[in-house]
């Protein structure tokens, strides 16, 4: 049985509201010539290459992901910004330290062992331990109805959870956050890809971010071609990678 725009699924017994749906959006693309679709591993490729054979650091390049993703939201006022400890998360830093310093109401969520975080997560952490101390939250069992109500309370929620490299479901906790975020979040913007969406092929891989908005860097990514429920409008941004 199913509606005009669901349908249910006799076999898993789960109503899908979106299944039959046709989505429309936008894509905007700034500073970006190509509509190209990078695959993960023409993404992966794109980043080593400006950073090992015209020496940009990758810190660079994320601080210019930041900035276009702040160029995005900047009209909000009231953000969750949620993190794991990658480079994704490393991104979702830096948003949180600009948009600190130009006044907004931020709280950052880090799913996960920060020690473990890569160098540049490491050092947009340090930078927002000294900034702002008292935004930065760490997301468990413990205090989740903490992060729920913070979902719930905020404008935007910021997804800097896992990006383009992630090839493999997604459990425990990094699960229960993105199906609160999906319940409770009134409007998400995705980083660089919806965590959980599979670069390649737009699958959900277990659970997925269903973002209002996703700022990709620069080049489209084929998940999101291939799942327009997932990613919601996309603007393609110029960080500064050589074509």
């Amino acid at each position: 049985m199913a509606d005009e725009q669901g349908s249910y699924n006799e076999f898993s017994g789960v109503y899908d509201p979106y299944e039959n749906y046709e989505f429309t959006r936008d894509v905007i693309y700034r500073d970006i010539v190509s509509p190209e679709a990078f695959t993960r591993k023409e993404a992966r490729e794109a980043d080593r290459r400006a950073m090992e054979t015209f020496g940009i650091p990758g810190i660079l390049l994320m601080e210019n992901a930041a900035l276009a993703v702040v160029r995005e939201v900047r009209d909000y006022a009231i953000f969750a910004i949620v993190c794991a400890p990658g480079s994704n998360g490393g991104d979702g830093l830096a948003i949180a330290r600009h948009l600190c310093i130009i006044g907004k109401d931020v709280r950052v969520y880090i799913v996960g062992d920060p020690r473990k975080g890569s160098e540049d997560f490491k050092t947009n952490l340090k930078v927002m331990s000294h900034l702002a101390p008292e935004v930065l939250n760490t997301v468990n069992d413990d205090n989740f109805e903490d992060f729920v109500s913070a979902l719930k309370g905020c404008e935007t929620c910021i997804d800097a959870i896992f990006g383009t490299g992630l090839n493999r479901p997604v459990e425990g906790i990094f699960k229960r956050v993105i199906d609160a975020i999906n319940e409770f979040a009134v409007h998400t913007v995705a980083v660089d890809l919806p965590s959980g969406l599979d670069c390649d092929t737009g699958e959900e891989l277990g659970v997925a971010v269903k973002a209002e908005k996703t700022v990709t860097f620069h080049r489209m990514k084929k998940g999101l071609d291939l799942a327009p429920k997932f990613g919601g409008d996309v603007v393609v941004s110029y960080i500064g990678i050589p074509n």
